[in-house]
């Protein structure tokens, strides 16, 4: 069975962002969170600008029905989504018509409804750690024919905010998505607090500290929304929820047992751990090597075209550092690297490091664009996740 790992920003495993979690999945269940998820993965295999996709797609990935996705929603549940909004899609036919359509599916206002959401993000100062809010999705489009009645196959395309895909380069943890869609979808947040247990476990391991993750009974009960009053009913039925998970996972198996933690009378703190084949498992090996290179180059690639002055050396690092420290001349960065600007350039810098580090071009892999056919059909340079191989050593730089 081959690895079907994948990246997810760590800022929505993180307590700062835990309040926005919760409100997505008291707005629709895990649709929203998944999104987010499954356009973090779109990412890694669009690097210069917009994919396009199906709900097909999106189900197929990660593990949804269809039909529940395009049941249409209540004016009930619409109100509490949006409030008095009625919100719609706009759009102009070929033949320049207005067109508006409904948002009114459980996809769709999913979709619409990340791009009112607003996500937490650290940014470090001389005075600290400082937190800026980010809009989660920038603009998302739908490719189909609206005047006619049949069903016309549609086709989504969404924009996360350039500082989340960023994200999926330099904050991220791993996991296994054929784990991950078999979950219920009531405790794939879980499963992000897993693959953030997997990450600081294999740091513990490289700076010698116990490997081990604890969390208490009535953090877990939080998570499970078990709502108990007893805690031995809340710690009982927490165990019961951990072995039920722990029975649907294949790749992502842990170990728990109870411990006394900091003045606990009983044992009350849950203990993780992972065996080493787990942790050996989470390990992207060669991608790992290649998306590190390449986002490195095309960062150094940028400054040269953004600072033409600034000669290749000493100079060139120093105004990388000061792009990677200056938050507006970062975000200039993004802005360029998601865009199709010197597309040509980026196209060079991903086949230089593709062929570095896996010692084939991406066509040798049969890694093409795969643009669908639309009404106007997105001319970025598509391509899908480069394999998890092992090539020749002396063919790596």
């Amino acid at each position: 069975m081959e690895k079907e790992l994948s990246r997810v920003p760590r800022l929505l495993s993180e307590s700062y962002n835990s309040g926005l979690v919760e409100r997505l999945y008291d707005s629709g269940g895990s649709v929203m969170l998944d999104i987010i998820i499954y356009l973090c993965g779109n990412h890694i295999r669009d690097l210069f600008g917009e994919s396009w996709f199906s709900i097909e797609d999106f189900c197929n990935k990660m593990g949804y029905n269809r039909t529940n996705l395009q049941r249409r929603l209540s004016k009930e549940q619409l109100k509490d989504l949006f409030g008095k909004r009625s919100p719609h899609y706009i759009c102009k036919d070929i033949n320049g018509e207005e067109i508006s359509h409904p948002i009114e599916t459980v996809f769709e206002a999913a979709l619409y409804k990340l791009g009112l959401e607003n996500m937490s993000y650290p940014v470090s100062t001389n005075e600290g750690t400082s937190y800026i809010f980010i809009q989660i999705l920038t603009k998302f489009e739908i490719r189909t024919n609206f005047k006619t009645k049949k069903g016309t196959k549609r086709l989504y395309s969404a924009t996360l905010n350039n500082l989340i895909k960023d994200s999926v380069y330099t904050l991220y943890n791993l996991i296994e998505s054929q784990d991950y869609r078999e979950l219920p979808s009531k405790y794939r947040y879980f499963y992000l607090e897993l693959s953030k247990m997997i990450y600081l476990i294999k740091y513990k391991i490289k700076t010698g500290d116990a490997p081990s993750y604890r969390l208490t009974v009535d953090q877990l009960a939080k998570l499970f929304n078990l709502n108990f009053e007893k805690n031995k009913e809340r710690k009982r039925n927490v165990t019961k929820v951990l072995k039920g998970i722990n029975e649907h996972l294949r790749f992502t198996n842990f170990q728990f047992k109870y411990v006394k933690g900091a003045n606990d009378k009983w044992a009350y703190t849950v203990d993780f751990e992972f065996s080493q084949e787990t942790l050996d498992y989470f390990d992207e090996r060669y991608t790992a090597m290649f998306t590190q290179r390449f986002y490195s180059d095309l960062l150094w690639r940028y400054a040269g075209l953004a600072f033409p002055n600034c000669a290749v050396g000493r100079d060139r690092v120093n105004k990388v550092e000061d792009i990677k420290s200056d938050r507006n001349l970062y975000e200039d960065y993004l802005a360029w690297a998601n865009s199709p600007q010197n597309k040509a350039l980026k196209e060079e810098v991903y086949r230089e490091n593709f062929f570095r580090v896996f010692g084939k071009t991406p066509e040798e892999f049969g890694l093409t664009s795969n643009a669908p056919t639309v009404t106007r059909e997105p001319k970025e340079f598509i391509v899908k996740n480069p394999p998890t191989v092992t090539p020749e050593p002396e063919k790596i730089i």
